[in-house]
């Protein structure tokens, strides 16, 4: 069989009510990681101050322009940024990768500023470059108008758009080692008193799921968290903006969506999709199988309800093995669909052309086409056997 294959799970059940989630944040989200299926919200697409929160941002595109072990250097004035500093000195030189650690542990604005001046020329050249990036993730309620999250009229984003930024930096295994590193010790050509970099996230040391991600906290901002915990075999990402305890919201959010929230579908590398159409192969279909593992999440005692094979349009071999050849498509009783890419199992070689036989009309075109060149190239060997004997091309009559 080929094309959209819809295959039943078990029938889909009354939707099971969730228990209410209070929490004392202005603003808040919870979305599970590998599908960015939301779990929970409020006020989720409200515009407001995202304090440090914003390095995340910062953090993704300094690991998407440089190279780890890529000299930056402070610009002039860069000991005129304030607070929470890693007391950069103008000319002084790091790495990439230790400004990263000092950044996203510490806090530290001077080292947003000196990693903006580095890739994009200056700060509001590189504030383009997070809206611009923001974009490309999807979001629809954020500005971003300097790299650290100091407070600026401007410098918006919502609990929404930050899980979005955090789901799509944590995609990065050098930004997952970050964020869940506690202390860190830098190299940097100068101010060698100033070495150890402590991470602010508490939250780090009390939960042994925690795996990141960022604290923040200004006045008009209020304390901020973008956050990130693995249990159960599944990750979420949560938000909190303007909270006065983000901790107690933090805990509340996760103890919540964890007992709340479970697998409901799982698919593991080589599985087999199903099948799809191939032309002019020397098989007409080829197995389509999983690769990686997937999953879906849902609220306990739920069922996911279809998953959908979707071949690529007018495959056409020679296909590879590990090709792309469609997509599986989960659906959930909510209406929530997650996709992921398929590949084909095995080569599948083009079809060998027909051979031309003596009943066929190929067979007399095919042996047109020889007889005339056999012709000409006759032709040309008489002219060239005339000019060797006679020294040029003769003109005879027979």
């Amino acid at each position: 069989m080929t094309g959209f294959l819809p295959l039943l799970f078990i029938p889909a059940v009354a939707k099971a009510s969730l228990p209410p989630l209070s929490v004392g944040a202005r603003a808040g989200v919870i979305v599970d990681a590998k599908t960015g299926k939301v779990l929970w919200q409020k006020d989720a697409d409200e515009p407001l101050y995202p304090a440090s929160t914003t390095k995340v941002m910062t953090a993704l595109l300094l690991l998407e322009k440089t190279s780890p072990d890529e000299l930056i250097v402070a610009p002039p004035d860069i000991d005129k940024v304030q607070p929470s500093i890693m007391h950069l000195k103008p000319g002084e030189k790091i790495t990439a990768h230790d400004l990263l650690y000092g950044m996203m542990l510490r806090s530290a604005n001077d080292a947003c500023v000196a990693a903006a001046v580095h890739v994009a020329g200056s700060v509001p050249a590189f504030a383009e470059l997070m809206n611009a990036r923001a974009r490309e993730i999807g979001c629809e309620n954020t500005t971003f108008h300097n790299p650290n999250g100091l407070p600026d009229p401007l410098h918006k984003t919502t609990a929404r758009d930050l899980a979005m930024i955090g789901r799509e930096a944590m995609r990065r295994p050098d930004f997952q080692r970050v964020v869940r590193t506690e202390r860190y010790r830098v190299t940097r050509s100068l101010n060698q008193s100033d070495l150890w970099m402590v991470n602010k996230n508490k939250w780090l040391r009390k939960d042994p799921s925690a795996d990141g991600i960022k604290t923040g906290f200004t006045t008009p901002a209020g304390q901020c968290y973008v956050g990130s915990a693995t249990r159960n075999g599944f990750r979420v990402i949560d938000t909190i903006l303007k909270s006065k305890t983000w901790q107690a919201d933090h805990g509340a959010m996760l103890n919540w969506v964890y007992a709340n929230y479970q697998k409901i579908a799982e698919f593991k590398p080589g599985e087999i999709a199903g099948e799809v159409a191939i032309r002019e192969g020397t098989n007409p279909t080829v197995l389509a199988i999983i690769t990686t593992n997937e999953y879906m999440v849902g609220r306990r005692g739920q069922a996911a309800v279809t998953k959908e094979l979707e071949p690529l349009p007018d495959l056409v071999a020679p296909i590879k093995k590990k090709q792309r050849v469609g997509y599986m498509n989960v659906t959930d009783e909510d209406g929530f669909t997650y996709r992921f890419p398929v590949f084909a199992a095995e080569d599948v070689p083009q079809k060998p052309q027909l051979v031309a036989t003596g009943n066929s009309p190929a067979f007399w075109v095919v042996g047109a086409m020889l007889a005339g060149g056999w012709a000409v190239t006759r032709r040309n060997l008489k002219r060239r056997v005339a000019r060797n004997r006679f020294g040029t091309t003769q003109t005879r009559t027979y």
